[in-house]
């Protein structure tokens, strides 16, 4: 089943096809980016930090800077999500995290 994730309102904004995918699409199956290191955070096409997941949320650290990987990775460019989205988690640290632009001006 897919790992729903949402942004701080908790609306789904993206997916993975499973919690332990190191690939991140866009609600519309589009492949947004992947996850390079161990942990969560999120690069885009070119390197750049993209978001990093928090739980069942897809959010922008505001003390990232732009960590950058200079690793190219082959990826899927499109992806079906499976099963239902659960109800979202609740989030208390939002004053630490933004929402993911491109995701919502895409929205």
């Amino acid at each position: 089943m897919s790992d729903y994730l949402c942004d701080l309102d908790g609306d789904v904004i993206a997916f993975r096809r499973s919690w332990d995918d190191e690939h991140v699409f866009d609600t519309s199956g589009r492949w947004i980016g992947w996850i390079p290191w161990d942990g969560t955070d999120v690069v885009d096409e070119r390197g750049h930090y993209l978001a990093s997941i928090v739980g069942d949320r897809l959010v922008r650290r505001n003390d990232c800077g732009n960590r950058r990987c200079a690793q190219a990775v082959e990826h899927p460019d499109h992806a079906e999500p499976s099963g239902r989205p659960t109800r979202p988690l609740e989030f208390p640290n939002r004053f630490a995290y933004d929402d993911v632009e491109q995701l919502h001006r895409a929205g």
